[in-house]
């Protein structure tokens, strides 16, 4: 396992505080931690955070063989609150919110397809249907975007820069060739 740039860890240290300031602007925005969108941001923060600890300490094209307990629970409970938002865009017939979301689970099956089997990672069908998804995620934001709707705009594209950010963990694209 290569070592991490520093500018690389910071940079993921601004894009993971950006996001913490983007979950805080739901809870304010929502005015209740209940509501089927701050669920939607709790979930996945539970998410990631599992996928930045499982990802980061890989190498490689290094298989992912077990994961803890802990790691486990926390996964299963931020998809519990993923699913419930995505029950609840459903209930509203919101086609937008219904995309994105599903197209964030389909990309986090993807993304655990290819932490236990990272041999097919970089095959021809699993890059064209991760970047079909990751289109469809960027069709929302800039949807959201055009229609005004800044505060959605900005979470879409900050969860697109972390998983990004995971991508790059799993690929163990060289970030340290980035420096000039």
């Amino acid at each position: 396992m290569t070592a991490t740039p520093a500018w690389f860890r910071a940079f993921k240290a601004l894009v993971y505080a950006a996001l913490l300031a983007n979950v805080g602007a739901f809870m304010w925005d929502s005015h209740d931690w209940l509501a089927p969108k701050a669920i939607d941001q709790i979930g996945w923060v539970l998410i990631l955070g599992v996928f930045e600890w499982e990802t980061r300490r890989l190498g490689r094209g290094e298989a992912l063989t077990r994961i803890s307990a802990p790691a486990l629970m926390m996964e299963l409970a931020g998809y519990a609150c993923a699913l419930f938002a995505l029950s609840h865009y459903i209930a509203i017939r919101d086609p937008v919110e219904i995309a994105n979301a599903s197209a964030w689970l389909a990309i986090s099956a993807l993304i655990w397809l290819d932490l236990f089997r990272p041999d097919g990672a970089r095959s021809p069908l699993r890059a064209s249907l991760r970047w079909m998804l990751y289109a469809v995620t960027l069709a929302c934001a800039v949807f959201w975007g055009v229609t005004g709707a800044w505060l959605d705009f900005w979470d879409a594209a900050i969860w697109i820069i972390c998983f990004f950010v995971i991508e790059i963990n799993i690929f163990g694209f060289d970030v340290a060739s980035l420096r000039r």
